[in-house]
């Protein structure tokens, strides 16, 4: 509970309301190379500010007791030791029966790697910062723009990425809703990590770009099926193609491993499955099952063991797949073939209405005829067409989002 919550006379609420903060406007995270980089006030390349707060400062996401108020927390670019400022103009009277929050300690409660507030510290972090070199094995690499980014996969056997991820995860509280740490002392977790790798004057130092996890779960009789848990891609290098860079690493390196019988999601956001959906329609559109002449033929078995067996895709994922890239090969100006297709994917849709029909039908046996035929009325079929239609829609909008992308797409 923050100092809001208790907030009761002798401050009026006219004055009240002058020591509350929005939290999101105050907070401000940057990463670090050097002194310049810390004390540089105009400079926004590297800043940017949380998604959600509530996870450290309340529901109400406000911070009582300060006003001018600034929060800093400063990273160093690789390491990620993490340096944290506060500042503000007046705080609220000292006879005020509310004291204002302390915003050292909410933090440090979401911080288990902890962090400092000496500046003088933070500079030596920064110069060590220089020999920070990734924990883990080296999966995958690429180039964009010029710049060189590496794919690191570790487990939590590693006392060094151990360290590393305790400082790494303290972002998925203010950037991934209702996000919760994972246990790092479970050898069941896999982790990938995304860096840029910067060579200079014949040194070379690397830079914390997002992370992947993934829990590895018994598939009976003797396999495994990972299931990825939280992907964060860092706020300044978002937009420009590394989650799917990433999300790639990952399927290959899984689907090296023959005990992996397939890959799941846990509980994805919106922008993870349009992210998922566009590295499973580029993986899945080169398989002979997925040409247009194969996909205008309907949704197969061919196409369900093709892209397990190939890249360990689910096989309720491949029916979307095959959704996805099928309405990218319909002549959608061609009335008769845009309408099958549309009629294919409602089939899909209407599936649990047609499972919802079959459980009436036997519920009508130990209903009152008059019960019986109010349940029918509150499920009526205007109202199925209609949740049908609206379905669809928001199915095809998601679909032609993706093949966008992948229209617009070089190679990844």
């Amino acid at each position: 509970m923050n100092g809001l919550d208790g907030l009761c006379a002798p401050i009026e609420r006219g004055n009240r309301e002058k020591f509350v903060c929005e939290a999101e406007e105050v907070i401000f995270f940057k990463f670090c190379e050097n002194e310049g980089d810390v004390q540089s006030t105009d400079d926004e390349t590297n800043t940017f500010k949380p998604e959600f707060t509530h996870q450290v400062f309340g529901d109400q996401e406000v911070i009582f007791g300060y006003k001018g108020l600034k929060i800093n927390m400063y990273y160093t670019v690789g390491s990620l030791k993490q340096y944290v400022k506060v500042q503000h103009s007046e705080t609220v009277p000292v006879n005020s029966t509310v004291e204002p929050d302390n915003i050292l300690h909410l933090i440090s409660e979401q911080t288990p790697a902890g962090f400092t507030t000496n500046y003088n510290e933070f500079v030596m972090d920064m110069n060590k910062d220089k020999s920070f070199r990734p924990a883990g094995d080296l999966i995958s690499s690429y180039k964009q723009d010029d710049k060189t980014f590496e794919i690191y996969h570790a487990t939590f056997a590693n006392p060094k990425f151990q360290e590393y991820h305790r400082r790494l995860q303290t972002f998925i509280i203010w950037y991934i809703d209702a996000a919760s740490y994972i246990d790092d002392e479970d050898h069941s977790w896999n982790l990938y990590t995304l860096f840029e790798k910067v060579t200079s004057c014949g040194e070379t130092r690397y830079k914390s770009i997002g992370f992947l996890s993934c829990y590895n779960y018994y598939c009976y009789p003797n396999k495994k099926r990972p299931r990825i848990s939280q992907v964060l891609v860092l706020p300044p290098y978002q937009k420009c193609g590394h989650g799917a860079k990433l999300l790639t690493a990952m399927y290959d390196h899984a689907c090296a491993d023959p005990l992996v019988c397939d890959i799941t999601v846990e509980d994805p956001s919106e922008n993870f499955t349009r992210l998922r959906n566009f590295v499973d329609a580029l993986k899945c559109s080169s398989l002979p099952s997925f040409q247009p002449d194969k996909l205008k033929e309907g949704f197969s078995k061919d196409m369900v063991t093709e892209a397990r067996e190939k890249h360990k895709i689910t096989a309720v994922q491949v029916r979307k797949i095959y959704e996805l890239l099928r309405l990218r090969a319909t002549d959608i100006s061609n009335a008769e073939e845009y309408k099958k297709y549309r009629l294919e994917v409602k089939r899909r849709l209407n599936i649990p209405f047609q499972k919802e029909k079959k459980s009436l039908q036997k519920l009508e046996k130990f209903l009152q005829p008059q019960e019986y035929e109010a349940v029918l009325q509150s499920k009526s079929v205007d109202n199925q067409h209609e949740f049908l239609e609206k379905s669809y829609r928001d199915v095809e909008l998601e679909y032609r989002k993706v093949i966008e992308r992948l229209s617009a797409h070089v190679n990844v």
